[in-house]
């Protein structure tokens, strides 16, 4: 199929449309089930705004034979790359009692962090909605100097600690596990 010129391309704003969830725990990493995802915390609220950081590569097995006048490749490992989230951070502050991304992913702590897209985040999680989900462990907290006029943020490095953390490769299985 070719495209035609002047053909109009429909696309989704991300605006209102990304829910982040930190989860206790999940068995099958590509099919989280209802009951284990509705465990978890909606943490939609404390992640600014580009905060999420997920640069998942891979790397090139190369394919060089002697008798070829080209080089060839193949897929090689995959890395999670440099994971974090920047968030909102209220300790010390007359809001200290809403700090659950801080509290939840306190330096140590294992969980999963689950992404949706492209679904208002306003709407219920439903089978067979797709999902990035990611095996993690917790660094420490870092504190992000303020700019002017910008709200008091705290970055989380994260670690993967599992296999299958592939971008939108899960799938919400069964409605309550």
């Amino acid at each position: 199929m070719t495209l035609k010129l002047g053909t109009e391309i429909p696309g989704t704003s991300a605006d209102g449309n990304i829910t982040t969830l930190w989860v206790p725990t999940i068995k099958d990493i590509k099919a989280p089930t209802m009951a284990e995802l509705e465990a978890g915390t909606d943490i939609s609220n404390y992640v600014m705004l580009g905060g999420w950081s997920f640069d998942p590569s891979q790397d090139a097995v190369s394919d060089q034979r002697e008798n070829a006048v080209q080089n060839f490749g193949a897929p090689g490992r995959k890395s999670a790359g440099d994971i974090s989230i920047e968030v909102i951070d209220n300790t010390n502050t007359e809001h200290q009692e809403q700090n659950e991304a801080v509290t939840l992913m306190h330096e140590g702590a294992s969980g999963y962090i689950v992404r949706r897209r492209g679904i208002a985040t306003d709407t219920p999680l439903a089978v067979g909605q797709k999902l990035t989900v990611v095996s993690v462990i917790c660094g420490e907290k870092q504190v992000i100097n303020p700019d002017a006029s910008t709200m008091i943020r705290s970055k989380i490095p994260l670690f993967a600690k599992a296999p299958g953390w592939e971008s939108e490769t899960a799938e919400i299985s069964n409605p309550k596990g």
